[in-house]
């Protein structure tokens, strides 16, 4: 995939994030690091920023730097902590996942780091961690400072609990689509990646097809990284414009389609059906818990006109609910579920 074989490899290529790159550089060259919390929209070079520091921190011994991937664990919990071989060792299936991950963490966590002063632990889309969960990693964080430097990844800061955000260095990514660089103002960070992309794969990026990925991308690089890639599959030619985009971008919004079936069977009754629907969207298409949530909150949106201004106000309340109980919980399915009953009772 073009995300991957594009991807940053040294700080120095990541584009728009100036005054954050110009910190992480000068703990790269004095061997030091605090803590840190990396928060910003999606897409913006939080984890490529991470990958690419422990490059420069340990060249070769990549072993050095060990990333979760939080999503995986909220919502897969123990067949994710089973399936991956880091956490074979811990694995036990008569303890819970909270158990076995916090032991797992805990025990990594005072390893001594491998020619280096000390290894780097990154927690991607932390704000999906249980506050039970993050609390541990306060205490984990506490223990080990003399082995291990936290990093915490996420879009949602404030759903990070106080206790880690005080320890933590905050540095925020700003949006590609709005940053300029220093000796460039004419165009943002965006319109590079993705025309030096397009160059490198011997592709024409007209300025309409350009203009089109950034306004359906929302400045999220991996995500208008990924349309071009599928535009340059469908296109003849070439050359990508504004209509390969919007063939790719028609297939995506298949998705939001499916979300509005799933809301259609929670008004009809058909919850075996939904249920069945649910598991497929989650398990097989691997959208999340979170991502369902928003697509049910733009088709309402979609359909405010015939709820009503006092509907609809009620209905974000309980997608808001939804939204606030995903961020601890273990299992996004459940409250899911709980929002598509909820749909029984608002009449569409």
């Amino acid at each position: 995939m073009w995300r991957e074989k594009y991807r940053p490899t040294s700080l120095a290529e990541i584009e728009g994030q100036d005054d954050v790159i110009d910190r992480l550089k000068s703990f790269a060259e004095r061997k030091q690091l605090p803590n840190l919390l990396l928060w910003g929209s999606r897409g913006v070079g939080k984890t490529s920023s991470v990958l690419a520091l422990a490059r420069e921190l340990y060249g070769s011994h990549d072993e050095n730097l060990f990333i979760v991937e939080c999503r995986d664990f909220v919502e897969q919990r123990k067949k994710w902590l089973r399936a991956d071989k880091r956490f074979r060792f811990y694995y036990d299936e008569h303890k819970s996942a909270l158990d076995i991950f916090k032991e797992m963490i805990r025990s990594y966590a005072v390893l001594a780091p491998i020619n280096a002063e000390f290894k780097l632990m990154a927690f991607n889309n932390a704000d999906l961690l249980p506050v039970d969960a993050q609390q541990a990693l306060r205490r984990i964080m506490e223990r080990s400072s003399r082995t291990s430097r936290f990093i915490f990844i996420t879009t949602k800061p404030s759903a990070i609990i106080p206790a880690i955000r005080s320890r933590c260095l905050n540095l925020h990514f700003q949006p590609l689509t709005l940053t300029k660089t220093r000796t460039q103002t004419k165009s943002g960070a965006m319109d590079r990646v993705l025309l030096r992309i397009a160059s490198q794969e011997g592709l024409e990026l007209t300025d309409q097809g350009l203009e089109m990925l950034k306004r359906y991308a929302g400045g999220d690089a991996g995500t208008a990284i990924d349309i071009m890639e599928a535009a340059s599959v469908v296109s003849d030619s070439n050359r990508i414009g504004s209509e390969e985009i919007e063939i790719v971008v028609q297939e995506l919004r298949k998705r939001s389609n499916k979300v509005a079936d799933l809301i259609d069977m929670a008004l009809a009754g058909r919850y075996q059906e939904l249920r069945a629907d649910l598991k497929v969207l989650m398990r097989d298409e691997k959208m999340s818990g979170k991502e369902i949530v928003e697509a049910i909150h733009d088709v309402m949106l979609h359909r405010k006109a015939r709820l009503g201004a006092r509907r609809l106000a009620k209905i974000m309340m309980h997608i808001g609910d939804a939204d606030y109980k995903l961020c601890s919980a273990f299992n996004s399915m459940i409250h899911i579920e709980e929002l598509m009953v909820r749909c029984r009772h608002w009449h569409l």
